[in-house]
Order: C-alpha cells, then sequence, then structure tokens
C-alpha cells in the first residue's frame, strides 16, 4: 500500500557510489511505489579532526583498516533508531529479505556498512 514507508538509513564512507544503486532496481522500484525511502550517511559527518579522520591503529596482526567506534556511535545517535541495527560485515552471513523484515518491525532500519 503506497505511503507507508520504510526508511532505510545507510551509514557509509560510501554514499555517493551507493545511491545509484538505491535507484534501480528493485530498491529503485520500491522507492517509486513509496515503500522505501533512503537516508545516506556520510560517516566522516561524524568525525572531530579537520581530517576527518574514521580509521584507527590496527590491532591483533591481521590486514585491513579498523575503524573508529565513535563517529559510528555519533551517527546511529543521529538517526535515532527505535529498534534493531545491521551491522554489514564482509565475514558475515547474507542478509536477506526475512533478516530485514525481522529487524524491522517499525518504520525504520538502520544498516551500518564500512563500505
Amino acid at each position: 500500500m503506497p505511503g507507508s514507508w520504510l526508511t532505510i538509513n545507510v551509514v557509509t564512507l560510501f554514499p555517493e557510489a551507493m545511491s545509484p544503486f538505491l535507484a534501480t532496481s528493485i530498491p529503485g522500484r520500491a522507492a517509486k511505489a513509496e515503500l522505501a525511502k533512503y537516508r545516506l550517511v556520510q560517516l566522516r559527518d561524524f568525525t572531530h579532526d579537520k581530517h576527518q579522520t574514521v580509521d584507527d591503529t590496527a590491532f591483533g596482526g591481521g590486514a585491513g583498516m579498523v575503524l573508529k567506534a565513535e563517529p559510528f556511535l555519533e551517527a546511529v545517535e543521529s538517526v535515532a533508531p527505535a529498534g534493531p541495527v545491521v551491522v554489514m560485515s564482509a565475514r558475515g552471513r547474507k542478509f536477506t529479505h526475512d533478516d530485514a523484515a525481522r529487524r524491522s518491525p517499525g518504520s525504520e532500519l538502520p544498516i551500518l556498512c564500512g563500505h
């Protein structure tokens, strides 16, 4: 039924890269049908230094970048989630439609993405 929006708040370092994907295919059709709208939140907007640093010192000997927790926490506070927050990970399991339906009983679904 048109008008019952699900707002999907996506916190990411690359909102400009995600925007075209959300405007096409199934996400685009959901937006046109007024079933979903997308709010892309730039993680760097929640940093407090002049370089907008989001990466932190790596630990544990593994390769890759470690993201600071503080910008993520402040970004989540800015979207004021009423329910669960989804944290995406390359090591996690596939996020399915059933997962989304279970985690979005209200009108918003916050998703945290490092990429």
